[in-house]
């Protein structure tokens, strides 16, 4: 069954972000660019480790943007980001696979990620005060 299917609809967006597991490798850019590229990734492997060990709450407050957070705590019952989070998404063996960022300006990122079921989706990255966030995912 895949993540997006046990979640109400305006929380599919963040579904495969929070069972991330394996990154592949670099892309090549060069100078600021593959600076903000590897910032990207490490916000991904963040959010991977985050995922496996259950920790809903750095997700919501650290990892998402607080739009995306609030987001899913109103779509939840439990009017909780975390507890949302952790409910349903805490599955320590998913592996998602990180196949490219893409800087798409200062401000904006983008990576495309594969789940294990075989799903593509793009990831959407925004800087906030100097720091990149998730803010939506959607299918590829």
């Amino acid at each position: 069954m895949s993540f997006q299917s046990k979640l109400a609809p305006s929380f599919v967006v963040a579904v495969p972000l929070l069972v991330l597991a394996a990154l592949s490798g670099c892309g090549g850019s060069s100078g600021q660019s593959a600076q903000e590229e590897a910032a990207v990734r490490a916000v991904m492997a963040d959010l991977q480790s985050s995922a496996r060990r259950g920790d809903s709450g750095h997700i919501c407050n650290k990892i998402f943007t607080p739009k995306l957070a609030d987001s899913v705590a109103h779509a939840s019952k439990t009017g909780s980001c975390a507890k949302e989070v952790k409910k349903k998404l805490f599955i320590p063996r998913e592996t998602v696979t990180v196949k490219s960022v893409e800087v798409t300006d200062p401000a904006s990122a983008k990576a495309v990620i594969d789940e294990q079921t075989g799903r593509s989706s793009n990831v959407f990255l925004v800087k906030q005060s100097g720091k990149w966030r998730v803010r939506g995912i959607r299918p590829a």
